[in-house]
């Protein structure tokens, strides 16, 4: 599985290629998020991560990433054992 573990790294690549990508970290109720600001959008890392994401990512399908997204969709990571 891919993991990204050095987002700015990940994000210079991306620049390289044309995408407007930036390393970035929000605040939020739990605490700091590292993730990726792609044009006006943030993908925490966490959700780059999902297995269901995975493709998508590596394919720079941003905007397919966040088509998953459902409704009630957050910045911080779904609470493990909690269904929405």
């Amino acid at each position: 599985m891919t993991q990204f573990n050095d987002l700015s790294q990940v994000a210079a690549h991306l620049r390289k290629l044309g995408v407007d990508a930036h390393q970035e970290f929000v605040y939020c109720a739990r605490g700091g998020l590292e993730g990726l600001s792609i044009g006006a959008e943030f993908f925490p890392n966490w959700e780059l991560n999902l297995v269901e994401n995975r493709e998508a990512v590596a394919r720079g399908d941003f905007d397919a990433v966040k088509s998953r997204r459902g409704a009630d969709w957050s910045v911080e990571p779904p609470r493990r054992g909690r269904e929405s």
